[in-house]
């Protein structure tokens, strides 16, 4: 979509595991995820490593979202592709192209409403719940329709990444999972593949399952793809 930002931006191959640079000579800088999936962690003195937010394609992150001292890291889960530039030149493209700003409008506020969402989740809901609440976010994210009542998505993050994002043990989410599978909402797992057999059910278990629809909808765009 966006010729010029292809052109300004440098393209992050990455494999798994690698970790990227938060800024471009100590400056601001924009992150576009254009394929894979990445995860943003934190680790404060003292404490465990906690998961803050899970990036897929169309995502964009700013580098001041992520607080200085607070010892964190953007690592790809997968062979991921992302764009990097700084902020200031993303901002100047911005301006001379409205189909850009409003691309990074509604991806930005898109990830604050996800991020007040995971607040609200791992502070106030069981851990049924949580997990509920990620399996939605990334069946409507990612999901792709297979039979009636299914969907089915790549899942990219690892059972301690998600255990670590929710604030869980990771035995205790191996349990949710099992229980979520005898009750007929999950398939057996393949290797990096979540199918939900019966999507209703699954958001039937999260409050959060009305706004996630809300953001899904409201954010829909492809995305950036050079021209």
């Amino acid at each position: 979509m966006f010729a010029a930002v292809a052109i300004q931006a440098s393209k992050l191959r990455l494999r798994r595991g690698q970790t990227v640079d938060f800024s471009i000579d100590d400056r601001e800088t924009g992150f576009l995820i254009r394929s894979g999936a990445l995860v943003l962690d934190l680790t404060l003195p003292g404490t465990p490593r906690q998961v803050v937010d899970l990036l897929l394609p169309g995502d964009v992150l700013r580098s001041s979202f992520v607080p200085a001292d607070a010892n964190a890291r953007l690592t790809a889960v997968c062979a991921t592709e992302v764009w990097r530039l700084r902020w200031s030149v993303l901002k100047a493209l911005a301006g001379d192209d409205p189909t850009l700003a409003d691309f990074l409008e509604t991806s930005i506020a898109a990830q604050m409403a996800r991020q007040a969402l995971h607040i609200a989740t791992i502070g106030r809901l069981t851990g049924e719940q949580r997990v509920a609440t990620v399996l939605t976010d990334l069946a409507l994210r990612s999901g792709i329709p297979a039979t009636a009542g299914e969907v089915g998505f790549n899942m990219p993050f690892s059972r301690r990444d998600i255990a670590d994002y929710l604030g869980l043990n990771p035995d205790t989410l191996s349990r949710i999972i099992s229980g979520l599978r005898s009750q007929g909402i999950l398939a057996r797992s393949e290797r990096r593949r979540t199918v939900v057999r019966d999507v209703r059910a699954l958001a039937a278990l999260t409050p959060a399952a009305p706004s996630l629809t809300a953001i899904t909808d409201s954010n829909r765009r492809p995305a950036v793809e050079a021209a």
